[in-house]
């Protein structure tokens, strides 16, 4: 069982602490990247994607041993519509 608690939440950009069974994570996706964008668990980059005309609709990275997935829209005025945290195959946050 996964469980994911939004902490802190801005502009294009997203903060969670994330509980598995190999214990607690820290999750960040950061959009403010100049050409980039990225995703941290526990301070490392897990992935980042050059982003040079638009936003990156998708991001794959592991927590611990699971695989995890960042799917994310952005509205024209650089605001988040939709953002949808997974793991195993298991939504744990949506927006």
């Amino acid at each position: 069982m996964f469980i994911a608690n939004l902490i802190e939440k801005h502009w294009l950009y997203r903060t969670f602490n994330v509980i598995t069974p190999e214990g607690l994570f820290e999750v960040v996706y950061n959009g403010h990247g100049l050409g980039f964008e990225e995703v941290t668990v526990n301070g490392e980059i897990a992935s980042r994607i050059k982003s040079y005309l638009w936003y990156v609709p998708k991001f794959e990275f592991n927590i611990g041993n699971s695989s995890a997935k960042i799917e994310i829209s952005v509205w024209a005025w650089f605001q988040i519509r939709h953002f949808n945290l997974e793991i195993n195959g298991e939504s744990v946050y949506d927006e």
